[in-house]
Order: structure tokens, then C-alpha cells, then sequence
């Protein structure tokens, strides 16, 4: 499925965008400051409900006051698959969802699978486990239909046992969240564990494609001691608990590691190298997601060539022309990588955006 339609209107520099897309490689070119990403930035807040630049809203709206819409169209065999409206003004944001007013963002993050490479994907190496973490879930949500309810009672029977030992004496109050915690934190933590590797069987061709490199290992770390079940590790640390007022490990702790040859990526690789890792590992990931679903990921890609050598673009270009999904790219110009790639290019200039001719 691709999304063949993007409107905006008063979105960031776009004061009235209209964007027919094509089914593979979409490439958007313009000088700085011209409005490419804002395309991107588009289709991101109205698949995920936020936009990848700011946390807020407001940030969002152009040159004609406080108010922003954008909308897509996504099809699949020249049928419309889904429908999706989002407006913002001083009232607050409005979704509307194939004709639902009361549609909800994880509703449209589970019917749009998309994925963003922009120039700070290397803090998925670089910073803290809870981006690894949030890669990784997300590939799960996609894949297997009761993580998110395992989730959600994961993450509210860890707040309400968070609240007893902050306020309660009485050890069984504690324990009350114990079994339910335990069961949610089995099922988290074996789902996390299949997909992880899955990407790992997948990662390797795609790895030695782009870099050259074939020893990359994903290790999945589960959030508390090996060896023990969550059950037990509750059990064993209720005292220490008490003590700190908060469970302090499980699938809230957990961890993806990312070696090259049994070493951590941090600090070996350029940053241009770890642009490229992080590609590879997006795309192991929609290839896990088109095994398990028969869908593609929608992929965005800020700023094709930065960071990257000549030779590196080739590679790159080679594996983006590969995929059978939806890509849309950025760039100043056409890379010289993509000079023979079948795509639909679009040019951006002072926030106006024209189609430009096939090649």
C-alpha cells in the first residue's frame, strides 16, 4: 500500500501543498530552507500524530496563523485503503480516520506502518536504550496483534505497584500487581526476543551490501537479571522496592545491543558508517514486516547523500531502488546515485512544490 495523496494547507512553509505520489522511490529536491523536509514532516505527523521536528503542535503552523491541516490518501491496487485528516488550531488537534471522528493515532500507526531516517537516526546507536527500545517495539506493534494490550497492562500494573510501595505498608497491596505484571512482562519480553531475531537473520546480507561488513549482532537484553523469571526477580527484590519506592528493572529497562564483530558500534564507526547501519537495520525490519504481514513500510529519508561518499550513495541507492515498498527521499538535487532510478521527483521552492517531468 503507498500513499498516493498528501495535502497540506498553512503546514510549516507549505501554505497549500498537493502531492500525488508514486508507488516506489518519490524524490523531493530543493535548496536549504525550501520546504523538503516539511514534506516529510508532513506525512509523519499525520501517520504518527506528531510531527519528528518539535513536540509541539504550534510549532508546526506557516505564514497564515495559528491553525494547520494535512491530509494523505493511501491506496492499494488503485483502491483507497485508508483516509487520514488532521487539524490543528487555538481548539485543539482534530483526527478524523476513514470518516471516524474518534479515531485514535494508534489506529492509523497500526493500518500505516512508516519509518523515518532523518540526520539524528545515529542517536539510535549513539543515546540512551530507550531509542533501541522504541525501534524495536515498534516493529512488534506491527507484527504481533496482542503486544499492545500486553503493554498497556504491563505499563499500568507497573505504575499502580510503583504507587503501593511509595504508600503503602502493607506487603500484599504490592503483590496484588505482581502476577498480572509478570504474565504481560512474559509476553513483552518473548515477543521482543522473536523480532530481534528476525532482524538479526535478516540484517547480515543487508549489512555486507552496504558497508562491506557482515559480523553485526543484535542482542536483545530483557530489563533484569538473566536466568530468572520476572516473578521470581519481583519476588526476590520486594524489599529493595520498598525501600527505593519503585520497581526498579523489567521490560521498562530492557535493551537492544548492536555489535560489530563482538564490539560495541559506539565510537567505531563514522558517522556517514553509522547512517548506514541504522539504514540497514530499518530496512531488516520492514523485511521482518513484509514476511510476517505481506505489507511494506512507508520509509522516509531526510537528505539522501549527507555524510555519505560517492560510493556509499551507490550502495545505498542500490538497496533503496531494491525495495519493494515506498520511499520518499530528500535532497538538494538528483544524486548522481539515482540519475538512472526509475522514481517520481517532485521540487520544492519557497514552500511552493511542482512535479517534475518523467525521465
Amino acid at each position: 500500500m503507498a500513499i498516493r495523496l498528501l495535502r497540506t494547507r498553512n503546514f510549516r512553509l507549505l501554505r497549500k501543498l498537493e502531492l500525488s505520489a508514486g508507488p516506489g522511490l518519490n524524490l523531493i529536491i530543493g535548496a536549504n530552507a525550501a520546504g523538503k523536509t516539511s514534506v516529510l514532516e508532513a506525512i509523519h505527523t499525520a501517520v504518527r500524530g506528531r510531527s519528528f521536528r518539535s513536540p509541539k503542535h504550534a510549532a508546526l503552523a506557516g505564514p497564515e496563523g495559528p491553525r494547520w491541516q494535512v491530509f494523505l490518501k493511501q491506496e492499494h491496487a488503485e483502491a483507497v485503503a485508508n483516509k487520514v485528516g488532521m487539524h490543528w488550531d487555538h481548539g485543539g488537534t482534530k483526527l478524523r480516520f476513514n470518516g471516524s471522528d474518534q479515531a485514535r493515532v494508534a489506529q492509523v500507526l497500526k493500518a500505516i506502518p512508516l519509518q523515518l531516517l532523518d540526520p539524528n537516526a545515529h542517536r539510535l546507536l549513539e543515546d540512551g536504550p530507550g531509542y533501541r527500545r522504541s525501534f524495536v517495539d515498534w516493529g512488534v506493534f506491527h507484527v504481533e496483534q496482542s503486544f499492545h494490550q500486553h503493554w498497556k497492562t504491563y505499563q499500568r500494573c507497573h505504575r499502580q505497584r510503583n504507587q503501593a510501595l511509595k504508600t503503602s505498608a502493607n506487603i500484599k497491596l504490592v503483590q496484588a500487581w505482581d502476577e498480572d505484571m509478570q504474565q504481560a512482562a512474559l509476553e513483552i519480553t518473548r515477543m521482543r526476543r522473536q523480532h530481534v531475531a528476525q532482524i538479526q537473520a535478516a540484517l547480515r546480507a543487508i549489512t555486507e551490501q552496504l558497508l562491506g561488513i557482515e559480523d553485526v549482532q543484535c542482542h536483545w537484553r530483557q530489563g533484569w537479571p538473566e536466568g530468572r523469571t520476572y516473578a521470581e526477580y519481583l519476588a526476590q527484590n520486594i524489599e529493595q522496592h520498598r525501600r527505593m519506592g519503585t520497581t526498579v528493572q523489567g521490560p521498562h529497562r530492557a535493551e537492544l545491543k548492536v555489535e560489530l564483530e563482538e564490539k560495541q558500534t559506539r565510537g567505531r564507526l563514522s558517522r556517514g558508517q553509522q547512517k548506514l547501519l541504522i539504514t540497514a537495520m530499518v530496512m531488516a525490519q520492514a523485511q521482518v514486516l513484509s514476511q510476517r504481514t505481506g505489507r511494506q513500510a512507508i520509509l522516509l529519508m531526510d537528505d539522501f547523500g549527507a555524510e555519505l561518499s560517492a560510493e556509499y550513495q551507490q550502495r545505498l541507492a542500490k538497496v533503496l531502488i531494491d525495495y519493494r515498498g515506498q520511499i520518499f527521499l530528500t535532497s538538494f538535487e538528483l544524486p548522481a546515485a539515482l540519475r538512472s532510478a526509475p522514481l517520481t521527483m517532485f521540487h520544492v521552492e519557497q514552500g511552493e512544490l511542482k512535479a517534475e517531468p518523467s525521465r
